[in-house]
């Protein structure tokens, strides 16, 4: 009988523990999202348990849904973190029933302000002994800008800020603390992205042309001799340091703009009509040529002009990379007849992170073309504003007329061209690994 009992035990001892385990061990499952409802793919979620030292870390799916395979039943703080979120904690029971979570992730508040890039790395802000000033992307002059340094007009003091015609594409003078340095002119040191510009291909246009206002992120003002020692001499008339934006771990965003300006003179120069300038030649003695036409040669030579541009954007990544790409297309018309640039844009910036998040990837990649028509502007304005009113602009056949002695604007902007095309290519890839905790090469 005792023989029949022990085997009877032997038996039903692997159904035992099959049913104490199932006991012991209870599911745990929940959700990742943040506070717009978007599910977190790739959220670290730790579940810690105090009473026995025990800790378990999954990782959420595409869905933003996470499991346990089984927890002991007790006390647990479950820890979910995620790249661009704060951290939460969030403490539960698991009991006979198992545990549900839904926690929601909040974008971390960090304030940008308290870190100033500076030469090759970053400062927070109250270390820096150099007068830097830092200006944001929501700060930024709003509507139709259409280079970069239009973003910081009126925004920084001891900054002035002035474009040197009103033509498109035109170079744009920034002088910090007054005038430059004698043999060096005013301008400033560029630095996009880690990447110091040479001016000197850039032809008379803006040095700036080639970015898309839409992508720059933030913009910092070196303005004294300590902020700016790192560039040495090409620094002397300050350096304006350009970061573009980056994309952000979480759902991508796929983005569309569209905007159109007009454009025209305010006023035309004071001049005498037809009838007035008949009158003032006979007042003062002259000899009358009269060719019987009533012709308002400003009206020729200015227009209405559009300016049109388009931008597509898409970022977005995961907790190990993360994008940001976007195209552009400006055309932009000159109020003077024939003025005109045409810019194309394209930009990528990507960071990957590799082992364990020691080893970090910056790449950065913009390409551009940029076309730009300027017609004969001294010789066109200067006609319009001395040439005889009664004479006709257009022969009979619609075409610029032509005279012995006298300059006709439309003749010369059919005559004259004056075309720069610029192409560009900036990028860099910048590694960054983090030896030891505070060390970072």
């Amino acid at each position: 009988m005792r023989q029949r009992l022990l085997w009877l035990m032997v038996l039903l001892l692997p159904f035992t523990l099959c049913l104490s385990a199932q006991e012991a061990n209870k599911p745990v499952s929940g959700t990742v999202k943040t506070e717009t409802g978007d599910a977190v793919a790739g959220a670290s979620v730790t579940a810690e348990n105090s009473s026995n030292q025990s800790k378990t870390t999954v990782a959420s799916n595409e869905e933003g849904a996470f499991s346990f395979s089984g927890l002991p039943r007790g006390r647990y703080t479950f820890t979910v973190s995620y790249v661009g979120y704060s951290t939460e904690a969030v403490a539960g029971i698991v009991g006979d029933d198992g545990l549900q979570l839904e926690i929601v992730l909040k974008v971390a508040a960090q304030s940008l302000e308290d870190v100033v890039v500076v030469g090759y790395g970053t400062q927070r802000k109250r270390d820096v002994t150099g007068s830097v000033k830092s200006v944001k992307a929501e700060a930024f002059n709003k509507g139709i800008v259409n280079n970069p340094q239009q973003l910081l007009q009126g925004k920084v003091a001891g900054v002035n800020i002035t474009s040197t015609s009103g033509e498109p594409g035109a170079g744009v003078n920034i002088v910090i603390r007054g005038s430059g340095t004698v043999r060096s002119g005013s301008s400033p040191l560029f630095v996009v992205d880690g990447v110091p510009l040479d001016n000197a291909g850039t032809g008379s246009g803006d040095p700036l042309n080639f970015l898309n206002p839409q992508d720059i992120e933030s913009m910092d003002i070196l303005k004294d001799a300590s902020a700016t020692a790192i560039y040495g001499s090409r620094g002397a008339n300050g350096v304006v340091l350009i970061t573009t934006k980056r994309g952000k771990a979480g759902t991508s965003t796929l983005s569309y703009t569209s905007s159109i300006g007009i454009a025209r003179a305010a006023n035309k120069l004071p001049i005498f009509s037809t009838d007035e300038f008949k009158k003032q030649v006979v007042a003062v003695g002259g000899d009358l040529e009269d060719f019987g036409s009533s012709t308002d040669w400003q009206d020729e030579i200015f227009r209405t002009a559009n300016t049109y541009e388009n931008n597509l954007t898409l970022s977005g990544g995961t907790s190990k990379l993360v994008y940001y790409a976007s195209l552009n297309a400006l055309n932009q018309d000159g109020i003077l007849k024939g003025s005109n640039l045409k810019r194309y844009t394209g930009r990528f910036n990507a960071t990957q992170k590799l082992l364990d998040d020691r080893l970090t990837i910056d790449i950065n990649l913009t390409a551009s073309n940029t076309g730009n028509r300027r017609p004969p502007i001294d010789g066109m304005i200067g006609s319009a504003i001395s040439n005889n009113p009664t004479l006709p602009a257009r022969d009979a056949d619609g075409n610029p007329a032509k005279f012995e002695n006298v300059s006709n604007p439309l003749l010369e902007l059919e005559l004259y061209k004056d075309v720069a095309s610029i192409n560009r290519v900036l990028g860099n890839i910048t590694p960054t690994l983090r030896i030891i905790k505070g060390l970072i090469n």
